[in-house]
């Protein structure tokens, strides 16, 4: 597997904060590279935590030209794990994202999503309209919006939800390793293997149902969204989603698409080729900020 670029933590150093979102449930979020540059906020997939970012947050030309920032979502990682289904309506998903700009100065982000943390979108934008974003980066088999995920869902997946959603603690453990092999093309390290699994088994049952079966209207942001800039990193080998359909309905709703495919890579693009993946981000998004920029309009950012 590819690994990151060096790190640059002599440079820039990391900020962790607990946030606490308008109905009370405690977010971790971490922030670090460089404040004075556009912002870009990356959100985890399903059952899994902050960690999954590493080689975004170790790689040198992305702290230097960016302020990068991560955030574990409700019912993950380190943050609260509220287990109703009121817990997780589109405007408290809408609210745990700008609450994170707000803690930070984020101003027009970049948001990146893996798998589930790609829907995110569709509630920000819901919220807070399409100018609240300077563009998306979808990563691994990203869920557009959850009203497009049966679509796009690769077979595989209606044979593990049964498990990772059981009651049983021995389902339980199995659908957790099952899982987490199933996100890349070749196995993980095992070390890596049982840090992944850990963010999994840390998870409520509840909360990982709510977070991919809860409520969202996915009408304003469709009718929105035309021309948000979006990237595409997609691993030709995942196992999660059928990425041709995702594609397809991406560009049936975004007028400028940019797609990267990557050969012999799963559903992780940004750990099983990290540095193409890092790559593929910094320059995009640096295109997307001069052309804006180009366009006589200022890159305005909160003061911290």
């Amino acid at each position: 597997m590819a690994s990151a670029s060096p790190t640059s933590s002599a440079s820039y150093s990391s900020r962790v904060r607990m946030l606490t979102s308008p109905d009370g449930t405690r977010l971790w979020a971490e922030s670090s590279g460089n404040a004075s540059k556009p912002p870009i906020v990356f959100i985890h997939g399903l059952s899994c935590t902050a960690l999954g970012w590493d080689k975004q947050f170790a790689d040198a030309d992305l702290q230097r030209n960016f302020h990068i920032v991560r955030y574990e979502m409700r019912g993950h990682g380190r943050s609260g794990k509220p287990v109703e289904e009121k817990h997780y309506a589109s405007a408290r998903i809408a609210e745990d994202f700008k609450t994170v700009c707000d803690a930070f100065g984020l101003v027009r982000p970049f948001m990146v999503g893996w798998s589930l943390g790609g829907c995110i979108t569709v509630d920000v934008v819901t919220a807070y309209g399409a100018d609240y974003i300077s563009g998306i980066i979808y990563v691994g088999g990203s869920i557009l919006a959850l009203h497009y995920h049966p679509p796009c869902k690769h077979p595989l997946m209606d044979e593990l939800w049964p498990v990772i959603s059981s009651l049983t603690s021995d389902d339980m453990s199995t659908g957790a390793e099952a899982f987490v092999d199933s996100c890349v093309k070749q196995p993980l390290p095992f070390d890596v293997k049982l840090l992944w699994m850990g963010g999994f088994i840390m998870q409520p049952r509840a909360a990982r149902y709510w977070s991919i079966r809860r409520t969202q209207d996915h009408t304003v942001w469709e009718a929105t969204v035309r021309r948000v800039p979006v990237l595409i990193v997609q691993g030709k080998e995942d196992v999660h989603c059928l990425y041709e359909n995702m594609i397809g309905i991406a560009r049936r709703i975004y007028d400028d698409v940019a797609v990267t495919l990557m050969d012999g890579v799963g559903h992780s693009p940004h750990f099983e080729n990290a540095a193409e993946t890092n790559r593929c981000i910094g320059e995009w998004a640096k295109r997307v900020v001069d052309r804006y920029q180009g366009g006589g309009k200022s890159w305005q950012r909160a003061k911290l």
